[in-house]
């Protein structure tokens, strides 16, 4: 099999069972077997859930691998993006970057909205919903305009086009879409660098897990405390909720934790990884099915006991 055809096979596989996962999750959390009140994880994994399709039906039709040669960082398009117009395909390149992000920009919000749902009761819905989200909104907008980073000037891009075809394989008569930054100032592509796109990605995880351990600690603390006037049964359910919010916040991190290693490792030696830096392609792709199956678990705990609840109460 070609290397292109592997990628290609491989990644769209990646991300419908991705897609597939978080639509299941998605339609199982509203289900009416589910406690309906519980509108602090029914929002926070309906936003995640949503975000992680988004991200994994562009990677299904784009096919965008990852590919490190000679410092240039770069992202290729192996999907059947042939028939569109250059500036459809830059606007492709821009939303998976964008989404890429919000898999850790949306954590904090749950984390928020949980917070706010045992320590600040007396808010409406609305209020929760808008102070846990403008946080993340913030971090979106500001880090949103660097995705554009990756944008070839068209002086740079025939040197791209020749360094996706030379590392993966691609032959003369088909089509080769990469869009590419480097570490260093190149006047093909007006003197821009990779370097503003790594400092707000570090300022977006920065802001991001600080939110996220922030509140989480915040939140242990008051389910441990008899402050919170809450049912045994929801007290339950939002400490579970806790221990799922743990799991898929540090998800990314353990996941991409080696890609971004050798991400790192290459910017300071500058080796380049050619083929191989689809280690990072498949760690950033398959934390959208690794966050949807920690929230299935969730939901399947949680639809067992609600059935078992039933089941008991119609036995009396």
């Amino acid at each position: 099999m070609r290397w292109v055809t592997f990628c290609r096979v491989f990644f769209f596989l990646e991300s419908s069972m991705a897609a597939l996962i978080n639509l299941y999750v998605l339609i199982a959390v509203w289900k009416r077997r589910i406690d309906k009140n519980a509108k602090t994880y029914r929002i926070g994994i309906s936003v995640t859930c949503v975000s992680a399709i988004a991200l994994s039906l562009l990677q299904c039709y784009t096919i965008t691998i990852h590919q490190i040669h000679d410092n240039v960082y770069t992202l290729v398009q192996l999907g059947p993006t042939g028939w569109m117009s250059e500036g459809s395909r830059e606007a492709c390149t821009i939303a998976t970057q964008s989404f890429i992000f919000l898999m850790w920009e949306w954590i904090p919000a749950s984390c928020i909205l949980q917070y706010l749902a045992l320590c600040r009761q007396h808010y409406s819905s609305t209020r929760r919903l808008l102070i846990a989200y403008s946080y993340c909104l913030l971090c979106i907008c500001i880090c949103s305009p660097f995705s554009s980073t990756f944008i070839n000037e068209k002086a740079w891009a025939p040197y791209v086009e020749d360094a996706v075809r030379l590392v993966q394989g691609i032959e003369a008569d088909e089509s080769a879409f990469g869009y590419a930054a480097t570490t260093n100032i190149v006047a093909e592509n007006n003197n821009r660098t990779i370097w503003p796109f790594v400092f707000v990605a570090i300022a977006s995880y920065v802001w991001s897990y600080g939110a996220f351990i922030v509140t989480t600690v915040l939140i242990f603390r008051a389910l441990r405390t008899d402050g919170v006037m809450l049912t045994k049964k929801t007290l339950a359910m939002q400490r579970r909720f806790w221990k799922m919010l743990v799991l898929q916040g540090f998800v990314p991190l353990l996941v991409c934790g080696f890609p971004f290693t050798l991400f790192i490792w290459n910017i300071i030696t500058g080796t380049s990884m050619d083929r191989s830096t689809i280690i990072m392609t498949w760690g950033i792709f398959a934390v959208p099915t690794v966050q949807g199956l920690v929230s299935l678990s969730f939901v399947h705990r949680m639809k067992r006991k609600t059935d078992s609840e039933q089941s008991s109460s119609s036995h009396r």
